[in-house]
């Protein structure tokens, strides 16, 4: 699974979670009533990391 960071905050902000901290490698998104979600991002490449994909695929409830 490859989602860059552009599209990891496109899906998180169409699901109604807002960037509340954004400082260094962390971007933690927020939503009332829902479990944040922490990302990392990796500093040489432009993709999430894998264990992250699949955090916000659960979370979002996108599982098959």
């Amino acid at each position: 699974m490859h989602i860059t960071v552009e599209d990891c905050e496109k899906l998180l902000t169409a699901y109604g979670y807002e960037l509340r901290k954004g400082s260094g490698s962390h971007r933690a998104y927020h939503k009332k009533g829902a479990t944040p979600i922490i990302i990392v991002t990796p500093k040489k490449s432009r993709y999430i990391l894998s264990p992250y994909v699949k955090r916000i695929i659960k979370n979002l409830g996108l599982e098959e």
